[in-house]
């Protein structure tokens, strides 16, 4: 083999193994780009979600357990003070229906009301919502089954004894709760009477619940159970996904109009994105959306019921923690915020997530409760001191409590009429529109881009954010809508003003947010990157293998010389005179 040839083989070999490499770099960032945003919403859904335009801030409390009245004032006002919406309290059916039908307590001679009716109350009158829960059902529901001192809390022997529960809460809370879930973790032996876990039988009671709410009254929300997050295949206990899978096979998702998850850190970053069937973390939620994708159920939101991260002392002496490692109230506080601001940046469907919990009514530091890992999860001390968590939510909650990636309508919360703005119908499509030169409103968001979707062939709007102005006119107009783009990624304020008033004025139909952070921006150009390095190298590979060599060093080109003879026949070589 001639050196020129060993020459054109080796850079042959060259080409190929750095195409090979840039292949291998282009699977591997597929993979990457997977991995970074798998379940992210960077583009808005063409239509808005319900139940998700709403203040993302929620707790879990217990004011059920307060025997002091004057104490469920005072944490309610701290819950209406810190910017939190949503409360999800507990309602317990044996402790509401004492006997079948009776809803009177016959020790105290009071009506098994009254603390419900208190609390209600309350809430509704800081602006608060309740979420009720209605599960632990009473002894006298569960006779047949003989297990209910070790398992208290199962369905009842008849499901319609559930239903007639579920129906006398909404009809006597018409009007003030506009939002139910029925039952609780029955993915779970202790939650379902030690039975085997049974999707099937579960959709069969979630249905009877699902029918009493809606015969009373339509507009009340269902939502479903929250599920246990765990990796279980049963039968005493059963992961949430394989639960999901099985109410939906078992046609749960006509019984349901919001679906739930819990989700607990487990000592991870809210900002840790590894998922799979047996990890436990804040992204787990993503894998609940995608079944309801597979069973094409994704016009739905998703709440997260309970969702937290336990924060116990360095010297906990007590039971260990069953949700991962615990983290201290700095990072609990930390963790709270981040993973709030991620669902509401990544997760349009997202809907409240409800901090697990806000404060124990009891006080469990001392007694056998105090080895309870669970304390650790509390924003509140017993006393009504804040923790880290609190402090930090309040302070951040008009920075959550905005419009985030996402569509929505005119009757959007954050569409904040400042005068002059009515809602009417053009044809079939409600609109928002003003009434005179003057009016105006504004929309609080959160993101690198804002479209206002509008409809009218007349007038001009003025828009307003970030010291930039924009006259909008209807030939401005791109598929119906208006777009600002290339904004940081950040908290933003716009206002719409009436700049021109036409007879067919323009008018608002909704409006989207976009988030296009960094990293969605980059992935774009490391393909291109990497496919004009492939190009380039097929390219000069194409060279070396069809083009004539060029010669190697010391090789001279041109016709190479001959040789002449003597008459002694002895070659003479005779060079080219230089």
């Amino acid at each position: 083999m001639t050196r020129l040839l060993r020459n054109r083989l080796v850079l042959i070999a060259i080409h190929c193994l750095v195409i090979v490499g840039l292949i291998a770099s282009a699977i591997i960032t597929v993979s990457h780009q997977r991995f970074m945003t798998r379940g992210t919403t960077f583009e808005p859904t063409e239509a808005a979600i319900p139940h998700t335009d709403l203040n993302p801030l929620g707790v879990n409390t217990f004011l059920h357990e307060e025997v002091d009245p004057e104490r469920v004032e005072q944490t309610l006002d701290m819950i209406a003070d810190a910017g939190f919406t949503w409360i999800r309290q507990i309602f317990v059916w044996s402790e509401i229906e004492q006997a079948p039908g009776v809803f009177w307590d016959e020790r105290h001679d009071i009506s098994t009301w009254d603390k419900y009716d208190r609390i209600v109350e309350m809430a509704n009158e800081r602006g608060l919502e309740v979420v009720a829960r209605l599960d632990k059902p009473p002894r006298w529901a569960q006779e047949e089954r003989g297990n209910v001192d070790q398992f208290p809390d199962g369905p009842p022997d008849d499901y319609q004894d559930y239903g007639d529960f579920v129906g006398t809460v909404v009809e006597r809370y018409a009007d003030q709760i506009n939002y139910v879930q029925l039952w609780n973790e029955p993915n779970l032996g202790v939650e379902w009477g030690g039975l085997e876990i049974d999707p099937e039988a579960f959709t069969e009671l979630l249905a009877v619940g699902y029918e009493a709410v809606k015969e009373v009254d339509p507009d009340i929300s269902v939502i479903m159970p929250g599920l246990a997050p765990n990796d279980q295949t049963g039968p005493d206990n059963l992961s949430d996904l394989l639960f999901l899978e099985g109410m939906y096979e078992a046609g749960a998702a006509d019984y349901f109009d919001i679906a739930a998850v819990m989700v607990y850190g487990y000592g991870f970053s809210p900002w840790d994105r590894r998922l799979s069937f047996d990890r436990n973390n804040f992204s787990r939620p993503i894998q609940t959306r995608e079944i309801m994708e597979d069973y094409g159920d994704d016009h739905k939101p998703v709440w997260a019921v309970e969702y937290g991260w336990v924060s116990l002392p360095d010297d906990w002496d007590g039971d260990p923690s069953p949700w991962g490692n615990p983290v201290d109230v700095d990072q609990q506080a930390s963790y709270l915020y981040n993973g709030y601001l991620r669902a509401q940046r990544e997760w349009p469907w997202m809907g409240p997530m409800m901090i697990w919990a806000f404060r124990w009514p009891v006080d469990h530091t001392q007694g056998e409760q105090a080895a309870n890992p669970t304390l650790g999860f509390r924003i509140v001390d017993h006393d009504l001191t804040p923790r880290p968590a609190y402090t930090l939510l309040d302070q951040q909650s008009q920075r959550l409590d905005r419009a985030y990636t996402g569509r929505y309508t005119i009757d959007s919360r954050y569409l904040v009429d400042t005068g002059g703005w009515s809602r009417t119908h053009r044809g079939d499509t409600a609109v928002l529109q003003p009434d005179s030169g003057t009016a105006s409103l504004q929309i609080p968001f959160s993101g690198t881009g804002i479209t206002l979707h509008l409809n009218g062939s007349d007038g001009a709007l003025q828009l307003e954010v970030n010291d930039s102005e924009h006259t909008v006119e209807a030939d401005d107009l791109s598929g119906g809508g208006y777009r600002i783009s290339g904004l940081d990624d950040a908290p933003h304020l716009l206002t719409v003003s009436v700049s021109t008033f036409g007879s067919d004025q323009l008018a608002l139909t909704g409006f989207s947010v976009e988030r296009q952070p960094f990293i969605a921006r980059v992935y774009p150009w490391i393909y291109t990157g990497i496919g004009l390095m492939v190009l380039l190298n097929i390219a000069s590979l194409a060279g070396s293998i069809l083009l004539p060599p060029a010669p190697t060093r010391g090789q001279r080109s041109g016709p190479r010389p001959r040789p002449s003879y003597t008459s002694g026949g002895q070659a003479i070589v005779r060079t080219p005179q230089r």
